[in-house]
């Protein structure tokens, strides 16, 4: 018997690039496929502001969601309307009796 994590609320939207095969000169071919994807929970991490040439507004945000919910690096999630891209490389987490497994993932939006 598993547990519903009660701090996972959140609905994501997944953005995997994928594979479609390749054009007529042999260069690959990418789509972006979206899904979405239940039991998560998404947190602020940090805020960063960059007034050098420009204003430039670089956040992170921490996603946990279920342990199979095939999160790569090169996938990007949206949230709240927000694109985010997938900071480095999303971790796998188990735990004893299964109740906490989990995938985790640092988020990140740059605007400005």
């Amino acid at each position: 018997m598993t547990l519903d994590n009660p701090l996972r609320r959140d609905t994501v939207t997944v953005i995997d690039r994928v594979l479609i095969g390749e054009d007529d000169r042999g260069q690959d071919l990418y789509e972006d496929q979206e899904r979405e994807v239940d039991r998560c929970n998404v947190q602020p991490v940090s805020s960063v502001e960059s007034t050098d040439d420009r204003v430039q507004v670089v956040s992170r945000w921490r996603l946990a969601g279920p342990p199979d919910m095939g999160l790569t690096n090169m996938s990007k999630v949206r949230f709240r309307g927000v694109l985010y891209e997938v900071d480095g490389e999303p971790g796998k987490h188990g735990s004893f009796a299964g109740l906490m497994d989990h995938t985790e993932a640092l988020l990140k939006v740059v605007t400005g």
